[in-house]
């Protein structure tokens, strides 16, 4: 790495080492970027990204989205291919694609949803409407009281984020990536339109390029270079069962849109979760296990057979909410040498991969050309042309 004196100057400095900004990383180096560091507040995906239910999926309601989301399921889909992995390597995000399934009880939601199958059967997504009874063949003993419709894509699923971090951060380690774990970002010296400076818990650096890939925080490291960056954190709060044998080994990961319920296999056990967007913007990751009764009440109702299920854990993470739940990728337009990966809404391990793609086109091309992603650019809050998505898992 190049130095001025004593201080650092790599080409790109980035801010997270979750798996949006280990994606990065990986995409710029095999471009042939070698002079690249990231700096993690804590260790590699410890933040947002260790607390994530895994979920990847296409079905989303709008092009760009939804093509974000054909990348990932075909990157994941050769995971080990894609990185190059050693054969000796035992590396493996276990990609289930065991498909997503949406439970539709309300008659508007379930008019876009089917507006959506449209949209994503054009771009080649294998995605299909269902009846009530279809639904429950896919998962035994379902209650279909109040459900009009259900939509299924086969070849959506989940995986392990801890994985997929960590395959991303040794591809970029191979192609010359440095990371700095237990360094925390203290604060931005901006001359003008530029970053000058970064402080760090290791001291200072003086990048050329900086990427904001903070996740729940980037307010903050917006404010630190006086610009804002509207993501706030969301507490999300998971579940873990014990060993349960009453509905089959492969199931989709199950999403009842009427309350928010979702659940899917966790080994023998089952992971079960419901995001409660009542409570107000904030960084307590205790788990909230007075929201338990509340997921388990919506858990009985609509898979009756989950009375016998045994609770064992739970935990708490943070979502990186944006105004409209879409992901906020590109320019910071105040600034000439600052971009942002932030405000992902649950959805940060399914959009990894284009991501990094699409960010390293934009530093070494000038533009994403791969996938058009205009509209998640930082200044659609301005101009307030927002494009709205559901924080759903």
């Amino acid at each position: 790495m190049a130095q001025l004196g004593d201080v650092p100057t790599p080409e790109i400095l980035i801010v997270g080492g979750g798996v949006i900004g280990c994606s990065i990383a990986y995409h710029l180096t095999q471009r042939g970027v070698r002079d690249v560091v990231v700096v993690e507040r804590a260790t590699l995906g410890s933040g947002s990204t260790s607390r994530a239910a895994g979920g990847i999926r296409q079905q989303f309601s709008n092009e760009a989205n939804i093509r974000i989301g054909m990348y990932g399921v075909d990157f994941f889909a050769h995971f080990r291919e894609r990185l190059g992995l050693a054969e000796d390597d035992n590396t493996d995000m276990d990609f289930r694609q065991v498909g997503y399934l949406f439970l539709l009880t309300d008659e508007r939601e379930w008019a876009e949803f089917q507006q959506n199958v449209v949209l994503q059967r054009s771009l080649g997504v294998p995605v299909e409407t269902l009846t009530p009874s279809q639904a429950a063949d896919l998962v035994p003993g379902l209650n279909t009281e109040g459900i009009l419709g259900a939509t299924y894509c086969p070849t959506d699923g989940h995986g392990s984020q801890h994985e997929v971090t960590q395959g991303f951060a040794k591809g970029a380690r191979r192609g010359g990536a440095q990371f700095w774990e237990n360094c925390a970002v203290t604060g931005l010296q901006r001359e003008g339109r530029r970053i000058v400076e970064v402080q760090t818990e290791r001291g200072p650096v003086r990048p050329g390029l900086v990427i904001g890939c903070a996740g729940a925080w980037s307010a903050l490291l917006g404010e630190m270079a006086g610009v804002e960056i509207p993501v706030h954190p969301l507490r999300r709060t998971l579940f873990f069962t014990e060993a349960f044998d009453e509905l089959p080994a492969h199931i989709p990961m199950t999403i009842d849109m009427g309350t928010g319920f979702y659940f899917r296999r966790e080994g023998p056990g089952f992971l079960i979760g419901e995001t409660d967007e009542s409570q107000p913007p904030g960084f307590d990751t205790t788990t909230d296990w007075r929201w338990l009764e509340t997921v388990v009440e919506h858990a009985i109702h609509r898979v009756p057979r989950f009375e016998r299920l045994t609770v064992r854990s739970g935990w708490s993470g943070l979502y990186d909410t944006s105004p409209d739940d879409n992901a906020i990728i590109g320019a910071v337009p105040e600034l000439d040498n600052f971009y942002v990966a932030t405000g992902y809404s649950g959805h940060g391990i399914m959009q990894a991969p284009a991501t990094g793609l699409l960010i390293s086109e934009m530093i070494l091309d000038g533009r994403a050309h791969s996938i058009d992603i205009s509209e998640l650019g930082l200044d659609r809050f301005r101009s307030g042309q927002l494009h709205r998505e559901r924080n759903i898992i």
